[in-house]
């Protein structure tokens, strides 16, 4: 008996090789065999991601797996709800293209968050850093007047989750009331500037250190140098701005510019903003990436609506409607995920999506000042409150764990 030709041997054994690489290629695009066609069918890939991990997971309200998972859909539209006891549900409606990675990238916040007081004397006009790190607030009811004066609270993240206490940087004197001060960060979160009983004929300005005590005895009037420190801060602030504004497309560089209120997210790829002007934003500013967010924008902006471009994926996200421009970052800010808004309303805090989907109150009661505000790892939520009643006892910080 004759054996088989070597070459023919090594020509089927190519022909199963190149085949075998070709159906793993397919396989791991997502292609899977069809009993209705009888031949390979595209297929998309969903990842069910969250943050807490084991949330189960419904496609079309059924019950599929649980996070974190990846599944293999055919192309379409599905509505996905990830769900964990204790959690608010996260629920959004994705498409899932062919060959393509749709992400959930979920983020679930407690139902029933846990209220701890940071501060026990009171906390007047907190006022956070630049740099997101810090608030300073004043005390003025402590049980001794040494106690009495502006304190820092860092809000940056510590070993096995340890939050320090706030620490007294100054106190009050005769001289100067620093806690009725008009008090300015430096832009780089280093300095304070403290103007005292600005516009009278005793005004004082006086600068501090927020890394140590400052003592009053050697603290100097800089109220003559007042304009050119001023100057020379918002020109460090004009600059950070501008290079993060030439990172845009040309147009939306236009657009902040002339926007009545703009705030680039901590991660600057997502820029929060009002337009100063009407206009439509072209599609295809620049190329999108794959598999890029689906959810509804709107490109049609107008003056007094608040929106958020996505530099990465050229989407613009309406938010909200302003009547005061002024008072925009008081009310929407960005979380620390660069992926939510933290938005304070109707003595409600919301912690939204930026593409505005996912709307949630994780904070309705007594609210101070309309202030809240995030740690810098987003593990907590900072908020001024009394719940004293009608006393007349100061409000203090309270923080409300979103773990």
């Amino acid at each position: 008996m004759r054996r088989p030709p070597r070459i023919l041997i090594a020509l089927l054994a190519l022909i199963v090789i190149s085949a075998s690489t070709i159906l793993t290629i397919k396989f791991a695009k997502g292609y899977r065999p069809s009993l209705k066609t009888k031949a390979l069918r595209g297929t998309g890939l969903l990842a069910a991601n969250s943050y807490p991990r084991g949330a189960s997971v419904f496609i079309n309200d059924k019950l599929t797996t649980a996070t974190d998972d990846t599944l293999n859909l055919p192309p379409g539209d599905y509505k996905v709800k990830v769900q964990k006891d204790g959690f608010i549900p996260w629920e959004k409606n994705l498409t899932v293209e062919a060959e393509l990675v749709t992400q959930t990238n979920t983020r679930l916040f407690p139902a029933v968050p846990t209220m701890t007081p940071v501060t026990f004397s009171g906390a007047l006009n907190p006022l956070p850093a630049p740099d997101s790190q810090k608030i300073l607030f004043a005390v003025q009811n402590a049980t001794s007047d040494s106690k009495n004066g502006l304190y820092v609270l860092d809000l940056s993240d510590r070993p096995f989750g340890l939050n320090s206490d706030p620490r007294q940087i100054t106190r009050t004197s005769s001289k100067y009331d620093l806690v009725n001060a008009q008090l300015t960060w430096s832009p780089d979160s280093g300095q304070i500037l403290a103007i005292i009983n600005e516009g009278e004929v005793d005004e004082a300005t006086v600068i501090l250190d927020q890394s140590r005590f400052n003592d009053i005895a050697e603290l100097n009037d800089v109220t003559a140098r007042l304009p050119l420190i001023l100057t020379e801060w918002q020109e460090v602030l004009d600059k950070k701005n501008h290079e993060k504004i030439r990172e845009l497309p040309e147009l939306m560089q236009s657009v902040a510019t002339g926007s009545a209120a703009l705030a680039f997210a901590p991660e600057p790829e997502k820029l929060l903003y009002v337009p100063g002007e009407a206009m439509t934003l072209p599609a295809e500013l620049i190329t999108s990436l794959p598999a890029s967010s689906t959810q509804s924008q709107q490109r049609q902006i107008k003056p007094g609506n608040i929106y958020v471009y996505d530099l990465e994926e050229d989407k613009n996200f309406w938010i909200a409607s302003v009547s005061d421009t002024s008072e925009v970052f008081k009310k929407i800010q960005w979380y620390p995920d660069s992926r939510h808004l933290l938005i304070t309303e109707d003595k409600k805090v919301i912690i939204a999506e930026y593409d505005g989907t996912n709307r949630h109150t994780v904070y309705a009661g007594p609210f101070s000042g309309d202030f809240s505000y995030p740690w810098s790892n987003g593990s907590s939520l900072l908020i001024l409150a009394s719940l004293n009643g009608g006393s007349n006892l100061p409000p203090n910080l309270y923080s409300i764990n979103l773990k």
